[in-house]
């Protein structure tokens, strides 16, 4: 494991950009029970030694993963585990599987279901502060993803402003850290277009938006990738609080989502890239990162 260890080091030497959060997402499986109890310890202190300074968990609960009493200790210990090894939290809330299949509704019945997703991220808020105290969670995630085509609509878009403005502060009452969440563009509104809608997002909800750049799943090429990432980024008013780098290759369709690791020259390359703007710097994720040991299952 030592050996192990020493080559993540060398793998990832990340310089701390200051003024923003290195931060590594963690998609929690219940898969990863496998994982031996005494090797995540290890594990996330060669992530905090590589240079991360932020664990994102993307869930705590995602559909009836992570419901029980028992799936819910577990990841209270991983947490406590990270943030034993350095590492800053940053908590997602309720993840739901068929998001993208509940937010195609009309917008009357989409509201309903708005105002119980909201309610259960203020429930597991409430329930992670009791759990871990408010000084160990530096900031909550609220984990959806907003696409480039169901919100182009001026009315579609203010009732989602509206309710992560919403979400946003019922979670804060739990305790007073930031929210963040993501989006991601597949070509379905012009990069300029795009970039304002972020930017409205942010502003009417106090949301901060971290964008996925779509290294990983391939849907445009690094030119027009390109295009939007430089649109999000003009640091007089940048849309976007920071990106979130795709470090694995997706290799099945969004509806049975499949990835695979890159190689470890590729990795490496891939975590040097720095938000513009002296934005997030968030890197997708724990489970690609190659020489780490034990391996997470897939």
């Amino acid at each position: 494991m030592r050996a192990a260890k020493l080559a993540l080091l060398a793998l990832l030497s990340l310089p701390a950009l200051a003024h923003a959060m290195t931060a590594l997402f963690y998609q929690p499986q219940t898969r990863d029970n496998s994982v031996p109890d005494a090797a995540w310890p290890g594990l996330f202190a060669s992530v905090k030694h590589a240079g991360f300074d932020t664990l994102v968990v993307q869930w705590t609960q995602n559909g009836e993963a992570f419901a029980t009493p028992q799936e819910k200790d577990w990841l209270a210990q991983r947490m406590t585990d990270a943030r034993k090894a350095g590492l800053n939290l940053v908590i997602g809330l309720n993840g739901d599987p068929d998001f993208f299949v509940r937010q195609r509704q009309p917008l009357r019945i989409l509201e309903t279901y708005f105002r119980s997703h909201s309610h259960a991220d203020a429930q597991l808020a409430q329930y992670w502060v009791k759990r871990l105290r408010a000084d160990a969670i530096s900031g909550w995630y609220l984990p959806l993803e907003i696409d480039d085509v169901r919100w182009r609509d001026a009315e579609a878009l203010t009732s989602l402003s509206h309710w992560l403005s919403q979400s946003a502060g019922q979670v804060r009452k739990a305790a007073d850290k930031p929210v963040y969440t993501s989006s991601f563009f597949a070509g379905h509104m012009a990069p300029q277009q795009f970039a304002a809608m972020i930017g409205q997002v942010a502003q009417q909800s106090g949301v901060k938006v971290w964008v996925q750049d779509g290294a990983g799943t391939g849907k445009l090429n690094a030119a027009e990738r390109g295009v939007y990432l430089q649109a999000l980024g003009q640091c007089d008013k940048p849309a976007a609080r920071g990106v979130i780098y795709e470090i694995f290759r997706q290799t099945g369709t969004d509806e049975a989502f499949t990835a695979e690791r890159r190689s470890v020259d590729e990795v490496r390359t891939l975590l040097q890239q720095r938000a513009p703007c002296q934005g997030d710097s968030v890197f997708f994720s724990l489970r690609y990162l190659p020489s780490i040991d034990p391996a997470l299952p897939h």
